[in-house]
């Protein structure tokens, strides 16, 4: 958690707290202006085990699970790669080797999604809005690149051989926002094939 000195201890104990909903297995640091030891959050293999959690979940729907006493009438199913807190949900997809062609078009969908807040040929309007993304992709010619983006501002920039991001060939790439359901899932998946 960057920028620890500007908010209570307080909010940073409620902030903790609802990161610990979501994945009470993630180590949680408290940084000021990213000053954070590498060696903690680089190359700790973090896609080399499933999560310990069932990780679709909301504020409501934990305390639902916790007090649901008529657990027969109810569906508890959540999506492996979807997270849902406070109407700002996440997005995780697996991302094939990509011909030229597919890199081509992921760098479209993306200019879409972060640029327009709609997915590339839709015709009716949603509710889309990737606050960030990020992800590690790589093209047939084994060259890598690395995804990163903060609303409407995005690169993707390649990666040195001599750099090892911990994450498996061929790659994933995770969106952060709103509106972010199977339609989005099935777009991106569209694009990478």
């Amino acid at each position: 958690m960057n920028k620890a000195d500007l908010v209570t201890p307080d909010a940073l104990s409620q902030a903790e707290a609802l990161i610990r909903l979501v994945n009470p297995a993630a180590p949680i640091y408290r940084a000021i202006r990213g000053d954070v030891d590498l060696g903690l959050i680089m190359g700790i293999s973090a896609y080399a085990s499933p999560p310990q959690i069932q990780p679709r979940i909301a504020v409501e729907e934990v305390n639902h699970e916790r007090n649901c006493q008529d657990h027969d009438t109810h569906d508890h199913a959540r999506e492996p790669t979807h997270y849902e807190l406070r109407g700002i949900s996440s997005l995780q997809v697996s991302c094939p080797v990509l011909s030229q062609a597919s890199f081509d078009r992921l760098d479209e969908w993306i200019r879409s999604v972060l640029w327009e807040n709609r997915l590339p040929g839709a015709t009716e309007g949603r509710n889309l809005q990737v606050l960030r993304c990020k992800g590690l992709v790589t093209v047939e010619s084994g060259e890598q690149y690395v995804l990163q983006g903060v609303r409407s501002m995005y690169e993707m920039m390649r990666v040195g051989e001599e750099v090892d991001m911990g994450v498996p060939e061929p790659g994933k790439i995770v969106l952060i926002g709103k509106g972010l359901d199977d339609t989005v899932r099935y777009s991106l998946e569209n694009v990478l094939r």
